[in-house]
């Protein structure tokens, strides 16, 4: 298993004619290296991740090239839920479903089941343990951590949240960890929001503050300006929350066409006190 990746590595540091002893001042030791090339020893994310950064080689890229050229399929059908979602398709959301149920994957099969509603509070409770039992999230875990949020309480959410800003700091450099970190984020906002917590939803508001300036992601600023709108609108004035939620999803609408604004338009009745 480990051999791909430091195969994958190896041809791209060859590629840029870089020796073994160009890391040395990450801190990263030559052997250390060679191990991971050869097959017989894993490297952390953090740095796998600054030794292609250093090589000026996407995260992205790299993951590419390992799973030659082709999304994995995890990822592939993640993708197509969330359109399938976006665009409120309800029966390729059933087709995925059935599709997904076939391959036996049970995590996954979970998954989709947030999506049409048919989760039961004991499959709740199983991704509960299994996200608060895996030390190292990957996408997948962070991605199912976001789709299972709607069916937390308070309590679940802020057991799931426990060291959430270390989280941030270990996979906020790429794009879509740190927008999926982001969605999470904005997403607890509104739910600490619409249970009454305005101190916690606050509180990962300004957690997040110091990610936004490691790159610019419009739809994320969007999502963060949603979830301002929701704590105005549920704890300040109701009108300047409600002009501030509704220029929110008209830029949503403008940059992401009208299914995109109805469908989060859709989600702010659960997290208003009272409907707009």
């Amino acid at each position: 298993m480990y051999k791909k990746y430091g195969d994958c590595f190896k041809k791209l540091r060859n590629q840029k004619n870089l020796g073994l002893s160009y890391f040395s001042k990450l801190g990263i030791d030559r052997s250390n290296i060679s191990r991971f090339e050869h097959g017989k020893c894993m490297m952390s994310f953090e740095r796998i991740d600054l030794m292609l950064e250093e090589m000026q080689v996407p995260l992205a890229e790299y993951e590419l090239i390992v799973n030659n050229y082709m999304p994995n399929f995890q990822e592939f059908f993640i993708l197509e839920m969330e359109k399938a979602e976006f665009s409120q398709n309800r029966d390729k959301i059933k087709e995925l479903y059935s599709e997904v149920k076939e391959t036996g994957n049970h995590l996954l099969t979970i998954t989709v089941k947030t999506k049409l509603g048919t989760i039961s509070q004991i499959e709740v409770k199983e991704i509960e343990t299994y996200l608060c039992n895996i030390e190292e999230w990957g996408y997948f875990e962070l991605t199912l951590f976001y789709f299972v949020s709607d069916y937390l309480n308070v309590n679940q959410l802020e057991l799931s949240l426990f060291n959430f800003d270390k989280r941030c700091e270990n996979y906020c450099r790429v794009l879509k960890y740190r927008r999926r970190l982001l969605q999470i984020a904005y997403k607890s906002v509104a739910i600490y929001a619409a249970n009454g917590e305005r101190a916690k939803a606050e509180n990962i508001l300004e957690i997040t503050k110091k990610y936004r300036t490691v790159g610019v992601d419009l739809y994320s600023e969007v999502l963060r300006h949603l979830a301002r709108g929701i704590i105005i609108f549920n704890f300040e004035n109701a009108e300047v929350g409600e002009e501030k939620i509704n220029y929110a999803l008209e830029t949503l609408e403008e940059f992401g066409g009208m299914k995109i604004k109805e469908f989060y338009q859709k989600k702010m009745e659960k997290y208003l006190k009272k409907s707009i």
